[in-house]
């Protein structure tokens, strides 16, 4: 018996986009849309990667988005890919799809998944504390939209939005398989849990049971919020933010027991929703072509029971974030340095199979405490020749890690791009003083070149 989960949404996402695509398709005539085709080689180059398949994938991809910047009334940012030999690779990424209605000069109705900039240490992080983020490989998070009714009113000196949704789309992982009781390896990006347990001194197998929920059980969820942003941004800016909403991590609960004739031990996973409240502040300060401030955030879960008394589930410490920044930039070139600080927000367990010895199934957010210095680079070369560049480092004292990303696009024309990425990895061992996702990724160094035709 095997079990497949391309997680929870996207056979979800894939027939809703489908069925706002047909009735929408009068405005896909007279939207701009720009499509992309891309092939690219994706490659693990570690010399520990640990792999029962292979280092090397090829993919096939394509991406449709419209110009951010026109009046067309449908904008998307919608992009897949296929892996050639490895299906628990494929993905679809549906970062924004929505429809617009402007009211009045200063007034505007969205209706679908649109991103905004409600925190800004979210956003500059990839947290997906308040939007969810879509997680194909973890170490290169991208943040995508809330999905529901936005009303905009922008005014000289402030802008406020008011949010409210009964749907509700999660974190997008990576896709895991589960067959004959067992984490099936083909996917590089996710992370299995133990595959065995000491039981009277011997190594004895785990059989695992993912109890899926059903989508409406997930997506039908409310969740409303508000935003004000005031002042001048050109100058001194300020934003406020409130929401309660769904977190975009799923909880995860577990229970187990022994197999006697087998010799087995047998655990059942069940995840459910969890509610948190979210308070957020930031403000800025421009001059000239130096931009600094600071940006900060208060994450309340909700400390409803959500789990039946015989499951072993996570219990969410409230935290507080903050992360002061400062940046400079020119037409062709940017610097920016900032850190982060997360005060709270452990995950603690309960119930029978609950350990203080143990670290928790999972965590709220990738690390506790980090420095990130990035470079930015835009270069124009003869008419049509481009070079898009951006360098990050992110190094961390306490959860004891160092990540290296590159991305390049070089433009030859208007149609033809060759673009790359790469990530290095360097971190201790994690451990249940040291909870962080980077270290659990540290052989995972990798390197992506292809090639990219826009029609």
């Amino acid at each position: 018996m095997a079990f497949k989960q391309v997680p929870v949404l996207g056979a979800y996402l894939a027939s809703l986009v489908g069925s706002l695509a047909l009735l929408l398709t009068p405005l896909f005539a007279s939207a701009q849309v720009q499509t992309e085709m891309r092939l690219f080689s994706d490659s693990f180059i570690s010399p520990t990667f640990e792999s029962a398949e292979k280092t090397n994938y090829q993919f096939v991809g394509a991406q449709i988005k419209t110009d951010p910047f026109s009046e067309d009334s449908l904008k998307m940012d919608v992009s897949g890919g296929v892996a050639i030999g490895a299906p628990l690779l494929n993905y679809l990424n549906i970062s924004e799809f929505y429809v617009q209605s402007r009211q009045s000069e200063t007034e505007t109705f969205y209706l679908g998944r649109k991103k905004m900039l409600w925190n800004e240490l979210d956003t500059r992080w990839d947290l997906g504390v308040w939007e969810p983020l879509f997680k194909w490989n973890p170490l290169n998070a991208e943040n995508q939209g809330l999905t529901g009714l936005f009303w905009q009113v922008d005014k000289p000196y402030y802008t406020l939005v008011l949010f409210a949704s009964p749907l509700y789309i999660p974190d997008q992982g990576p896709s895991f398989e589960i067959e004959d009781g067992t984490f099936v390896k083909g996917n590089p990006w996710f992370r299995r849990p133990p595959e065995s347990i000491r039981i009277w001194q011997e190594a004895t197998a785990i059989d695992y049971k993912f109890e899926k929920p059903s989508e409406s059980q997930v997506v039908l969820q409310n969740s409303f919020g508000l935003k004000l942003s005031f002042g001048d941004p050109q100058s001194l800016r300020g934003q406020l933010a409130y929401t309660y909403k769904p977190a975009n991590q799923l909880a995860i609960g577990y229970e187990g027991n022994l197999n006697v004739a087998e010799l087995k031990g047998a655990v059942n996973l069940q995840p459910q929703v969890f509610y948190h409240s979210l308070v957020g502040g930031d403000i800025s300060y421009k001059y000239e072509r130096f931009r600094f401030g600071v940006s900060g955030l208060y994450d309340k879960p909700s400390k409803d029971d959500i789990f039946e008394e015989k499951w072993t589930h996570p219990v969410f410490e409230d935290a507080v974030l903050v992360s002061p920044f400062i940046e400079w930039a020119t037409g062709a070139f940017g610097v920016a340095v900032q850190h982060l600080d997360i005060f709270g927000g452990q995950v603690k367990e309960e119930g029978e199979l609950a350990s203080d010895n143990r670290a928790a199934l999972m965590t709220r957010y990738p690390y506790q405490e980090a420095t990130q210095v990035s470079v930015m680079g835009n270069f124009s070369f003869r008419k049509t020749k481009r070079l898009i560049t951006k360098l990050s480092y992110t190094h961390s004292e306490k959860n004891k890690f160092d990540l290296i990303r590159v991305s390049a696009r070089f433009r030859l024309s208007g149609l033809w791009s060759f673009i790359g990425e790469a990530q290095l990895v360097k971190a201790e061992p994690a451990d249940k003083n040291n909870q962080n996702e980077v270290a659990q990724f540290v052989n995972n160094d990798r390197l992506m070149l292809g090639a990219a035709y826009v029609f």
